[in-house]
């Protein structure tokens, strides 16, 4: 049982868009969207997030912005390495603006309420490089970061360190989380996330 002051609290929720976690997203190809369904990911995150409104604990989204209209430009300019080379492999030519929308959007599922907060990063796994996330939370008054989202082993855990960095308790939330495979997301749960904070399920936190 790990547990939690509310007081001091935030849940970061990283990249649950429809581009990676929708059968009809982008990076469907990447198995994401699939995973996060057959290890019930999807339904305890929407379990957890209504319990932490519920303890008016804040929630904040950290989206990857996609930019349909500059990103082949953008795209063409990035780095030949396995981390961006499926993001350049997708053609954003083919995305009409409607489209583009919806792939950006927080899926269904979890869709923010008015009074939860959104920070956009771009070509970044992490949700404190060039954003204000870190001063939102600092105005918050939040030394205990929750996380949850997508992809484990890449974008929540570059923002998971990038929380560790900067002096914040960090919690992994086990059953919030999700990756590519089984396998990538058992070592970044067991071996990776240990070193730089705590984790647990949803289920296990005590909120006090």
């Amino acid at each position: 049982m790990v547990k939690i002051k509310r007081d001091n609290t935030a849940l970061v929720i990283v990249d649950a868009q429809n581009f990676v976690l929708h059968e009809k997203g982008l990076a469907t190809s990447w198995g994401v969207w699939k995973l996060a369904r057959e290890n019930g990911m999807v339904k305890s995150t929407v379990k957890a997030i209504e319990r932490f409104r519920a303890e008016k604990i804040p929630i904040i989204f950290v989206l990857m912005e996609l930019r349909p209209q500059i990103s082949h430009a953008l795209n063409a300019n990035l780095p030949d390495i396995d981390f961006w080379k499926p993001i350049k492999g997708l053609d954003f030519t083919k995305v009409t603006h409607e489209e583009g929308e919806f792939q950006g959007k927080v899926i269904e599922e979890f869709t923010p309420h008015p009074e939860d907060l959104v920070v956009a990063k771009h070509h970044t796994m992490s949700g404190f490089h060039g954003t204000d996330l870190d001063r939102i939370l600092r105005s918050l008054h939040c030394d205990t970061l929750l996380f949850g989202g997508a992809i484990t082993n890449l974008c929540v855990e570059g923002t998971v360190r990038g929380a560790f960095d900067r002096g914040y308790n960090c919690v992994v939330l086990s059953d919030c989380v999700t990756s590519i495979s089984e396998e990538a997301q058992i070592f970044a749960t067991e071996f990776v996330f240990p070193k730089f904070g705590r984790v647990c399920t949803s289920e296990e936190l005590e909120i006090m």
